[in-house]
């Protein structure tokens, strides 16, 4: 997956690198993250191959802002890159490194390990929920029957409320064998 080609699905509406960073931290963080840092100079390089446009808009809070909008070119490069297939990769699990050197690490370390990933993993499990929730509260559609430009978000979020529920049954295996072991 490509940070240029998400950013080009977001920018079917103008929007400031700021705005797109929200989007990041509010949908996407389940599976795919991006810093101000990677966001703005892709939003250049975007513009620079003709993908995308900008304009200074007036802020309430400061100086002007850019907003950017997806071109005619930018739409075709997204459909091409839909239609290319899936591009499926290895995903990079700093923690799972961390464990595959945990023998390292004393007993009580290793069990603190466990446990606060199980809470990092809890908290954002519920998270996902109370999206799921809210969702389902603001939408008699929810899931099954929601317009297409909502149903493939959804199964997005579906994904994702499995793969941080197996992670935290994974976590509680790991700390009652661990318990168990030791």
């Amino acid at each position: 997956m490509s940070l240029r080609h998400i950013l080009l699905g977001l920018l079917d509406q103008p929007q400031s690198g700021y705005d797109l960073k929200q989007v990041f931290e509010q949908v996407f963080r389940h599976f795919w993250s991006a810093e101000l840092a990677q966001i703005y100079p892709t939003l250049r390089r975007l513009e620079e191959d003709g993908l995308s446009r900008s304009k200074q808009v007036p802020s309430d809070k400061g100086p002007d802002k850019k907003l950017y909008k997806r071109t005619a070119q930018g739409t075709r490069e997204l459909k091409r890159w839909l239609e290319s297939g899936p591009t499926a990769g290895k995903d990079r699990l700093h923690y799972l490194a961390q464990v595959f050197f945990l023998d390292a690490a004393s007993r009580d370390q290793r069990l603190r390990f466990f446990k606060d990933l199980r809470s990092h993993f809890v908290a954002e499990l519920e998270e996902l929920r109370a999206v799921e929730r809210g969702w389902s509260a603001e939408d008699p559609h929810y899931p099954d029957a929601l317009p297409d430009e909502a149903f493939y978000k959804q199964l997005t979020l579906r994904l994702g409320l499995k793969k941080v529920a197996a992670i935290v049954d994974w976590c509680e295996e790991c700390i009652a064998v661990i318990e168990k072991r030791e």
